[in-house]
Parts: structure tokens; C-alpha cells; sequence
């Protein structure tokens, strides 16, 4: 007798039929039918694209040299072949990874509904293994899109590697080998966009910039300076507000444009809107981006994400700083980077203050220009903790590294967390060094009279 909720039946490459290829046969399979709720995004056009013969990301023999150009350690190999095997013998798991990997890397389709399965009841601690199995196409695909857009070959490793960046976020929150779900989702970003790791930071060229600050320049002397948006709540300390928040000791910002002046509330370098106005001349001083609508530009951006793991050093950040300022000019000349950007939970304006001011992240906020943005402590709770913190309470929370336990005084004390945003002009990105955005606030802060930094 057989007790097995979920026997494996041998597959010749096609999906047996007593499947059915339906969505919820195939969930309730996975012992997770109340996770089904409804067909998901394209899964009929997946199931009728599966292949005649066993899908290749099933070939178990190309594992090892696709770990090795993921940067991932050569003990995944067994552990992946297993639960390939595995797969190939599960309708259910069958049919669930042709749809992700039709998804992700044939249709190229990773927008729209993402609601997984969890998977835990069918393979428990080895879930975000199957997410990994999934990501080891990177390298492939990655090469491929590459030669399209004609980038060198010897950064698709550097940029795979990526994989194993992820992965260590994975192991950091779990204590398991693997991915998230949410994570082979991104990958297909690196396919699809002009997207590369340049040393520890990763670069995507973009055509957006939000409108919470807006800003300037002064052809003249080349000062910059960011005004807060139009109608924005900000607090006493001069941090952005949700406009859901409940109301309290905020106010509201102006930014007011007239043929001879652009007036509103500048932000300081150091990422608070001071409440004070400032009048900009016209045609004296111009904005630095070309809006086309709401939250894009015609003119190109790069977004910076930091890879999870291998530190923060100020040396670090300049070097790929410097490569991706000379790598973009020369392999997309008719796009200028007119700025790189990045919103994270380091860029909080109290990071100084909470890790001390000589902490790397307090090193990188002193090159940027750093600009409120309205709360999103998740950020900071699945980067530092790797969970959610509203609803945590902070006894709750692992304390292993001092960054942690510097946090979890802070909220324990009542904190809440904001994150924030940062942007350095492309022309800079040559030469960043600390202390440039900071030391011409300082003189503008003179010129215009403004009071403090409040």
C-alpha cells in the first residue's frame, strides 16, 4: 500500500495526462489548495509551449558548470540533480516548474500576478531549492542577451554571480540553501533590461525619477540643489509622510513654477526638507531631468542596487562608481547618464547618528545627495533581519551583528524606520568623493539665507 499524498509517476519529457495541466489539480497536488485562487498569469499559455521531450533546465549534467558560472559552491550540484530527479517524477512539481521557467526566461513575462505557492508541504526545508534550480538558466540567458546588446563576455559572470548574492540573503533569513520566489522573479530583469554588476554594485539603465524632489542645476558654477515636490507631508524633522499616515505635527510643501522663478522648500544633502523657501531664478537655474509624466524622464538614469553581503566599503562603491561611469558612456554614447539613483534602508538621514558616523553607510550618504522618501520600513527589515518588522517586536529580533543590535536599541526607544533616496549627476560619477553635494549646500545655504538645516 502506498501512503504517499503525492505519488511520483515516471514523465518521458510531455506531462503525463492524468495531470491535466490545470492549475488547481496541480496546487492542490502540491498540498497547497487554498493558495490557488484562480489560473495564474499565462499558466495556459505555459502548459501549451511544454516541450515533446524533458525540458533542458531538467538536464542535470549541465549543473556544474552552471553553479560555477553562478558563483555558487560546487555542493549545490547534488543537492540540485536530487530534486531535478525528483521533479522529473512529480506531475505536479512538473508542471509547476515549466510554467516558472516558461514565464521567467521564454516569455520573458515576470510583470503581472505573482502568487506562489509556497511549496513547503511538498518539499518542506528544500523549497527555495527548487527557486534555485530555476536560476541556474542566468548565465546562459544572460550571455545570450549580452551579445544582443554588445557587451563584453567577461561580465556575465561578474553579473551571475549575482545568483550566489542572493542566495546568501536566502541562507541569511532561512539557514537553507535556495532563493525566494520573489527572487527568480528579478532574475528576469538582468535578461530583459540593460542591467550589469560592475564590481559590488549592480546598474540598470532607466528613464525615471520620482517626483517627491525635484532637481536643479546652475549652468554658471554647477551648483545643485533638490526641492521637495508639490504637496508633500513632511514631519517636523523633515522626513516624507504616507499620506495615509494620521495626521499630526506635519505640514505640506509647495513647489510653485512661474516664468521667471521656480520657489519651494529645498532639501538638504543630508536627506531633510528644510522649512524655509527658496526662490530660483529662471533661466539661471534649470531642472537637471526632462520629465515626460508621472515618475519618468527621456533622459537616462541608472538605478544602483547593492548586492546582499560582501560589505559596504567607501573604495568599493567609488570603483564601480567610476566603472559604470565609463562602461555606460562607452557602450550606450547616445544616452548620457544624467544621473544614478538608489532608495534603500541605509539612507535613512539618522543612519549617522544610529551607527555612528564613521560607518560605511554613513560614508556612502556623505557622497550623495540624499533625499527624504516617504516611510518603507520593510526595506530595512528584509535587508538587516530578513523578515518583516511591523508587527516584530524588536525583543524578537536577531541581534548577531551590531548594525541589528544599534537598530533594535533604536526601536526599542519608539523609532520607526524611513529609509530614503540618493542620487549622484552622472557627470560626477567620475570622480565621487565624500562631502561634494554637502560642502555646495553650504555655500547655496549662505547665498539664500536659510537659517539651519531645518
Amino acid at each position: 500500500m502506498n501512503d504517499d499524498p503525492h505519488p511520483r509517476r515516471a514523465s518521458s519529457g510531455a506531462l503525463p495526462s492524468d495531470v491535466n495541466m490545470d492549475s488547481k489539480q496541480v496546487f492542490e497536488a502540491l498540498g497547497e489548495p487554498d493558495a490557488w485562487k484562480g489560473e495564474p498569469h499565462r499558466w495556459s499559455d505555459a502548459m501549451a509551449a511544454y516541450p515533446a521531450e524533458k525540458p533542458p533546465f531538467l538536464d542535470t549534467s549541465s549543473f556544474e558548470a552552471k553553479c560555477r558560472e553562478s558563483s555558487l559552491p560546487a555542493q549545490r550540484v547534488p543537492l540540485l540533480a536530487a530534486l531535478a530527479a525528483e521533479i522529473e517524477q512529480d506531475p505536479a512539481l512538473l508542471a509547476f516548474a515549466w510554467y516558472l521557467h516558461w514565464r521567467v526566461w521564454i516569455a520573458l513575462d515576470s510583470p503581472g500576478e505573482w502568487n506562489m505557492p509556497t511549496l513547503k508541504p511538498r518539499l518542506g526545508d528544500r523549497a527555495g531549492l527548487f527557486y534555485l534550480l530555476l536560476a541556474l538558466e542566468v548565465p546562459g540567458r544572460l550571455a545570450a542577451h549580452y551579445r544582443t546588446l554588445g557587451y563584453p563576455p567577461e561580465i556575465v559572470t561578474e553579473t551571475a554571480s549575482k545568483v550566489a548574492w542572493n542566495e546568501a540573503e536566502y541562507i541569511a533569513g532561512t539557514g537553507r540553501p535556495g532563493l525566494y520566489d520573489s527572487q527568480l522573479r528579478w532574475f528576469n530583469t538582468a535578461v530583459t533590461d540593460h542591467l550589469v554588476q560592475l564590481g559590488r554594485l549592480v546598474f540598470d539603465l532607466h528613464f525615471c525619477w520620482s517626483e517627491e524632489v525635484v532637481i536643479f542645476r546652475r549652468d554658471s558654477d554647477g551648483a545643485v540643489i533638490a526641492l521637495a515636490g508639490n504637496e508633500m507631508r513632511v514631519t517636523g524633522d523633515g522626513l516624507f509622510l504616507d499620506w495615509e499616515a494620521p495626521s499630526g505635527p506635519d505640514w505640506t510643501t509647495t513647489l510653485e513654477e512661474s516664468p521667471s522663478a521656480f520657489t519651494g522648500y529645498p532639501a538638504h544633502p543630508a536627506g531633510r526638507i528644510i522649512r524655509q523657501k527658496v526662490r530660483l531664478r529662471r533661466p539661471e537655474w534649470r531642472k537637471a531631468l526632462h520629465m515626460t509624466g508621472v515618475g519618468t524622464t527621456d533622459d537616462a538614469t541608472l538605478y544602483m542596487h547593492i548586492p546582499f553581503g560582501g560589505g559596504l566599503s567607501w573604495g568599493k562603491v567609488r570603483d564601480s562608481l567610476i566603472r559604470a561611469s565609463a562602461f555606460f558612456r562607452e557602450y550606450h554614447p547616445d544616452k548620457p547618464i544624467k544621473l544614478v539613483q538608489m532608495c534603500t534602508w541605509f539612507l535613512d538621514p539618522r543612519v549617522p547618528a544610529i551607527l555612528g558616523p564613521d560607518s560605511n553607510p554613513a560614508k556612502f550618504q556623505r557622497a550623495c545627495y540624499l533625499v527624504p522618501e516617504p516611510p518603507e520600513p520593510h526595506l530595512m527589515g528584509k535587508m538587516v533581519f530578513q523578515r518583516e518588522i511591523p508587527g516584530t517586536p524588536p525583543d524578537e529580533l536577531p541581534a548577531r551583528t551590531s548594525v541589528q543590535r544599534a537598530i533594535i536599541d533604536f526601536l526599542k526607544r519608539g523609532g520607526s524606520w524611513h529609509g530614503g533616496r540618493m542620487f549622484i549627476l552622472g557627470e560626477d560619477m567620475a570622480d565621487p568623493r565624500e562631502g561634494r553635494y554637502l560642502e555646495g549646500f553650504a555655500a547655496l545655504s549662505r547665498e539664500f539665507g536659510l537659517e539651519g538645516d531645518r
